[in-house]
This record gives structure tokens, sequence and C-alpha cells, in this order.
């Protein structure tokens, strides 16, 4: 319950939202979606407006609802969401209740053009200072040879990189750490 100038009002949260907003009486700022059917006016919060334009995009989908798109919300941080859009991983969609194989492969399908253009911010490097730019020549060659993003992820991820590896060198090695 939000109380807005003596007005209760019930707002959905979703597990993460609701971890972010304070105690009980205190203040928060919430950015609300008003969804209206013939039967009902529902409120939906959230503290980032990323988070909402998320949601918004998530009830668009067929057969995903505000409830439903809410426990997909909950089931994982925002990025973690649109990191596995990006690379198709099913699996983080089914961790939320209510999710099965079809609903979690027509969420990927319907948001991938979605995500893909309107990135918040692209996913870290895990290598820090000069290997960085090797880091980034390593993925895309991994991503040429037909990869999918989260396995070139993987395989950067097992590069020596205390080593100073060369693209070459990062290459081979990320190659070897994937099986081929």
């Amino acid at each position: 319950m939000v109380d807005v100038g003596g007005v209760g009002y019930q707002v959905g949260l979703s597990a993460t939202s609701l971890g972010q907003i304070g105690a009980t009486g205190e203040s928060v700022e919430l950015h609300v979606h008003t969804h209206v059917r013939e039967d009902q006016i529902a409120l939906y919060g959230f503290v980032s407006l990323a988070e909402l334009e998320f949601f918004q995009d998530l009830i668009q989908v067929d057969q995903v609802g505000p409830r439903l798109a809410l426990a997909i919300l909950g089931s994982a941080n925002l990025d973690a969401l649109r990191r596995a859009v990006l690379d198709g991983d099913a699996a983080v969609f089914r961790r939320a209740p209510g999710v099965g194989a079809r609903t979690a492969q027509k969420v990927i399908i319907d948001l991938a053009p979605k995500v893909a253009s309107n990135p918040s911010e692209p996913p870290p490097s895990p290598v820090a200072g000069a290997g960085e730019e090797v880091s980034r020549q390593v993925e895309l060659g991994l991503r040429a040879l037909g990869f999918a993003p989260a396995e070139a992820r993987r395989g950067i991820e097992a590069v020596r990189w205390d080593d100073e590896p060369s693209s070459e060198v990062a290459l081979a090695q990320a190659l070897r750490a994937l099986g081929r």
C-alpha cells in the first residue's frame, strides 16, 4: 500500500523493487504503470524507469500478463534479464514461477529486437586495461566463428589475461577452453 496525500493505493511490486524501497512509513518514489482491463484497474510500481520499460515490453508478449511479468522481473536483476534475451538463455526466464519453456522462448524472440536496439549498457568486459581491446577482438573472432554471445564470454573468461596475450594467443586459448 502506498499512501499518496492520505489516499492508499495498492501497488504491485517486483521482488527486486520491493527489496530496494525503504521500510514501512518511509517516503518512496515509484514509476507506476496503470493496467486497465474491463473488470479492474491495477497499479504496478518500479524503482527505476528502466525496470518499468522492461515490464511494459514484457506485457506485450503473448501470454505474459502483469503478474507473470513481475515474477520474471523478480527472478533476476534487469541486466541479467537483458543479457539472457540477447544470449537466448531461456533458463533465466524459466526460474520465474509460472514460466515454461514456450513462454521463455516467446519472451526471448519478442524482446530480442527491443533489447538489441536499446541496450542499457554493454556488458562489462572481464578484462581491464590494455587487454580490453584484445578481449573485444577475441569476442568478435569467436562470434564470427559462430559462437553465441554467452559462449564467447565463457571463452574470454578462460583466457590467461595476466600473461598479456596477443589477440591470436588469446583466441587460441579461448577456443581450447570451448573445446575447439
